[in-house]
């Protein structure tokens, strides 16, 4: 007998292109039965094109509380949406959204079967009034059913917070056969450069200015080298005027791209590096690794810790170590032999991280959520 579909309402901030595949997919199962429901279109952050939703899918009306910060959206109607959805399970988004905030401890009074699914908490140093109000809003996720930590850093630091709470290791995941056949496609001559591609917003917790500065340590010592920066960003026009003069050919700042653009920019490059400061999850680096790429990561990107495998496919360095990334990058650059077995062990590693392990991460999660034993 074919099992019944679980009935899943996500509840998250804006329709993404990577969660958006992962919901196409599950949509497109005999698993699932979903309804995503968003706090809004778009962020002042994010330039991607505002796409046509699936009929699953719809932003809920709101307004965003600006006084707030940048992710301040109230979507009252959420608790009319979650009674009007017949969910077996109830997903939410990040926790500092009014509207999420709404969501979980209306869900924890009614004591329905509801998941956090969360980046790594804590990144920004707080004193001890910003402390308290972080304190305040995790308190909702102790009536969680279970959390699905974005990561294994996620996961240990969600267990270090809720012992016994059931915790599951749900990061993101995209759709990578477009960057693997990009690859594919790619010339087998040699093009006589070694591209670094960064990918993402030009922003201080990015570490752009750590990567640039290691770029230019090791420029001299290996001039085919060059770096390509792929996004906008209001750092952009000091990274610019960091660039020196000698380097202006080979430092390219290409500003931002579409979607499907993107598998080919990934496609052509050498190496990917990640430098952030702080990056929850980072799905640049799933990219990275669907385009064959040896993989240069800090330790405080959360995909690192589950995507690069240090020495088999791409180096782990200090964040803002600038030192230390430039060390990695002379490595890779300066040794053809070694940028090719890194790069195959992406390949390899890539494999296991299509969209559809996502599903099944949540088939698994979903069905241990609504088991005896979990639910109670």
């Amino acid at each position: 007998m074919a099992m019944a579909k679980r009935r899943i309402l996500f509840l998250t901030v804006i329709p993404s292109p990577y969660q958006r595949q992962l919901f196409d997919r599950m949509a497109k199962t005999q698993a699932f039965d979903i309804r995503v429901l968003y706090y809004a279109m778009g962020a002042h952050d994010r330039q991607w094109q505002q796409p046509e939703l699936a009929t699953f899918e719809a932003v809920m009306p709101g307004l965003k509380l600006r006084w707030l910060g940048g992710s301040a959206y109230c979507n009252p109607w959420v608790l009319r949406a979650m009674s009007e959805v017949d969910a077996d399970v109830v997903v939410v988004s990040d926790y500092s959204v009014p509207t999420a905030q709404l969501a979980m401890r209306v869900l924890g009074m009614r004591g329905r079967p509801w998941v956090f699914w969360g980046e790594v908490p804590g990144f920004n140093q707080r004193n001890r009034i910003g402390a308290f109000m972080r304190r305040r809003l995790q308190a909702p996720l102790e009536t969680a059913t279970a959390i699905a930590a974005i990561g294994t850093k996620a996961a240990k630091a969600y267990e270090a917070l809720f012992p016994g709470k059931a915790v599951f290791n749900i990061p993101y995941f995209c759709d990578l056969a477009p960057y693997r056949e990009a690859r594919r496609r790619r010339p087998a001559a040699r093009k006589g450069t070694v591209d670094i591609l960064f990918s993402g917003q030009l922003i201080a917790r990015k570490g752009c200015e750590v990567l640039l500065r290691a770029f230019m340590k090791i420029a001299s010592i290996h001039p085919q080298a060059r770096l390509i920066m792929l996004g906008g960003g209001p750092e952009r026009s000091a990274l610019e005027g960091m660039v020196p003069d000698a380097l202006r050919d080979r430092v390219m700042l290409l500003g931002h791209r579409e979607p499907h653009e993107i598998p080919e920019i990934f496609a052509a490059a050498d190496v990917f590096c990640l430098p952030s400061r702080h990056d929850g999850w980072g799905v640049v680096v799933n990219e990275a690794i669907g385009a064959g790429l040896p993989v240069v990561v800090s330790d405080a990107v959360g995909a690192g810790h589950d995507l690069v495998h240090h020495g088999a496919n791409g180096f782990l360095v200090r964040a803002g170590d600038h030192e230390e990334l430039a060390a990695a990058l002379d490595r890779i650059v300066g040794d053809a032999k070694l940028r090719e077995r890194l790069a195959a062990g992406s390949e390899v590693t890539a494999r296991e991280w299509d969209l559809d392990e996502g599903v099944s991460r949540w088939v698994m999660a979903i069905e241990n959520i609504l088991s005896v034993g979990c639910a109670a």
